[in-house]
């Protein structure tokens, strides 16, 4: 996984039902604490869009969750849930509310 950017610590998949149809997005936490995400289908059709900074962990975020990586799951799920996006496939959704908007 070298390359230039940071390296990703975790990712989701998020879906949004709009007018213009099922809206899928990707969701990625980076090594550096960047949480970024994009539309990346509509309909099931790829898109290539560009990613879109969100979040910035703080140095203690990052910390807890180099400790428990298995965190950056639900901070990811956290942040897509309070924009309304429904998460996509079984990514231990059960704990993080983030199916319970529109």
């Amino acid at each position: 996984m070298a390359r230039n950017t940071a390296r990703e610590i975790g990712q989701i998949e998020s879906t949004y039902t709009s007018d213009l149809g099922q809206l899928t997005w990707a969701w990625v936490l980076k090594a550096d604490g960047r949480v970024l995400y994009r539309l990346s289908r509509i309909d099931g059709r790829p898109e290539r869009n560009y990613w879109r900074l969100v979040y910035q962990l703080n140095a203690t975020e990052r910390w807890e969750i180099e400790q428990d990586t298995g965190r950056a799951t639900g901070l990811l799920a956290r942040l897509a849930g309070e924009r309304g996006h429904h998460l996509a496939g079984n990514h231990h959704a059960g704990n993080h509310h983030a199916g319970n908007h529109r």
